[in-house]
Formats: structure tokens, sequence, C-alpha cells
């Protein structure tokens, strides 16, 4: 699959945290980054799919 680059503002506290919870799993902050969008579209899955199937009509 192709990977796409995303560049994002956030503030520093949360960059901060969001690193040292990466280091403290033992992954990349992108990595962490990507699992915390991959869990997000899984709980708006709903959402997607109804905008999905509107797009195909």
């Amino acid at each position: 699959m192709e990977r796409k680059q995303l560049n994002i503002r956030i503030d520093e506290e949360i960059h901060t945290k969001a690193k040292v919870t990466a280091i403290l799993k033992g992954i990349t902050l992108n990595d962490y980054i990507e699992q915390a969008i991959q869990k997000a579209l899984e709980q708006d899955k709903n959402l997607t799919n109804k905008m999905t199937s509107k797009i195909k009509k």
C-alpha cells in the first residue's frame, strides 16, 4: 500500500505526551499516531459507511 505523508500542527504538550507514550510502548511516534487514527476510524466506521454508500449512488 502506498504511504502518504501528513503534516499536522498540535499543541506542544500533546506532542510530548504522545512521544513519551510511544517510547514507553516501544514504537515510533509515527506508528503511535497511525494507530490512534486507525482506532478513531474504527469508532467512526458507521459514519464513514453512510458517507461511502451515498457517494456510490
